[in-house]
């Protein structure tokens, strides 16, 4: 708390007190240097009212810890009230009394502790709004229900919506079939290609640390290629805007370069890195007679069937 006091413009996200009641919070407050590593998490070096952030939606700050961000989204209520919630190490809070004033910033109370993952792949998927075509295309075939799994470490390269609409827009009859009922079998395959399962869960600075040149990792569907690239701040912050960071990760996959929009967000069994492109090529679905055949297989057996009772 000390280096906090020190600031002269900060804005702190304390938790309530039911937060830090919660069981798994209450043993985890006695390991010092994990809670020092947390409060690092809640607190960001400038001042956010809720109107600054309602203003700028669905963005991003740094916070204190090392490569940490907090992401911002404003949820319109039924009743044109909104709701602000705050990501940070994959924990999504809720800020429940804003712009507390104090000598040297602001404090919003928030109903969760941040940093301490308490979901599974498949609850974070559920429940992220940036996620809505990811778990519902992952619905199909049951691909979604191995991501609650607590036995197994995932990986998850989980396209952000706007990276389907560009999906549509660059592959357009392809991305049209995705989202069919009888291209479901298509759709896992594509989905399997963004899924890492392995002994461990990858964060983007292990995989940084893996290797310079390509990486080779055990996705659910054949191999994963990737290569990890990470650039750093080449721009100032906006002192009237929060703007996303110039910094984080990069992957390049076929060709193509695709950004982390939010690495390492943390589960009880993986990680999800949000991406904001499709790992798809033009000629996924272009196979289109097996998914076909596949559909009207059940059709063409009770035709034979039929014709050998006449």
């Amino acid at each position: 708390m000390a280096s906090i006091n020190h600031l002269t413009d900060v804005t702190l996200f304390a938790p309530s007190n039911e937060a830090l009641n919660e069981p798994g919070v209450k043993q985890m407050l006695q390991d010092k240097n994990r809670m020092k590593e947390i409060l690092k998490l809640h607190y960001v070096k400038e001042r956010l009212t809720l109107e600054k952030i309602k203003d700028k939606s669905v963005s991003q700050v740094p916070t204190a810890a090392d490569k940490k961000k907090l992401y911002f989204n404003v949820v319109q209520g039924p009743r044109e009230n909104q709701t602000v919630t705050v990501e940070g190490g994959g924990v999504n809070a809720t800020i429940i009394t804003p712009n507390i004033a104090a000598t040297n910033g602001i404090i919003h109370i928030i109903d969760r502790l941040l940093g301490v993952p308490y979901t599974t792949v498949l609850d974070k998927l559920r429940t992220d709004p940036m996620l809505n075509s990811t778990y519902l295309l992952g619905q199909r075939r049951g691909f979604n229900d191995q991501l609650n799994d607590t036995t197994k470490r995932f990986t998850y390269f989980a396209p952000l919506d706007y990276a389907w609409k560009d999906a549509a827009n660059n592959y357009p009859s392809t991305t049209k079939k995705l989202f069919m009922p009888e291209y479901s079998y298509h759709t896992k395959q594509i989905l399997e290609r963004h899924l890492v399962i392995a002994d461990q869960a990858y964060t983007m600075a292990k995989l940084k640390e893996m290797n310079n040149d390509t990486i080779y990792l055990p996705a659910a569907r054949d191999v994963l290629k990737l290569r990890v690239k990470e650039y750093g701040e080449t721009e100032r912050y906006d002192e009237n805007a929060i703007r996303p960071e110039a910094s984080g990760y990069q992957l390049e996959w076929e060709g193509k370069r695709i950004r982390v929009i939010r690495p390492d967000v943390e589960c009880t069994n993986g990680i999800i890195h949000v991406i904001n492109a499709v790992f798809l090529k033009d000629s996924d679905v272009r196979v289109t007679g097996g998914a076909s055949l596949a559909t009207l297989a059940p059709h063409l057996i009770m035709i034979l069937i039929a014709k050998w009772h006449l």
